[in-house]
């Protein structure tokens, strides 16, 4: 009669294990994006004309291998202040689907007395 009893439980016990291995949590793609700035690095800018920065470009790598361009998604915190001398800090940050940040990039911008 045990035996009878053990079957159907262990039948029960080995399904249950088998679906519950099938679920898998999705870490994400567990590759960093990659920043790259466009144009020099410093920068030297003239007093007082309007600044223009020429940008930067951001990917990653998907789980299939893929190039998936973070480009659009870049957050720029620009504070060149082109009315005062001075040296300041152009950051570029990305962040991809995963919650994975790529390690933020500075472009520096010295503005300096124009000719």
């Amino acid at each position: 009669m045990k035996r009878k009893f053990f079957i159907p439980i262990f039948i029960m016990f080995a399904v249950f294990s088998l679906s519950s291995s099938c679920e898998k949590e999705d870490p994400g793609d567990g590759t960093v994006p990659e920043i790259t700035i466009l144009g020099l690095n410093p920068l030297y800018w003239a007093l007082d004309i309007p600044y223009v920065d020429a940008g930067a470009v951001a990917y990653d790598i998907t789980s299939e291998g893929d190039t998936l361009d973070l480009t659009s998604s870049i957050v720029i915190n620009n504070n060149v202040k082109v009315s005062e001398v001075g040296e300041y800090n152009v950051k570029y940050n990305v962040t991809d689907a995963s919650g994975l940040a790529a390690p933020e990039k500075i472009r520096i911008v010295k503005v300096v007395l124009g000719k």
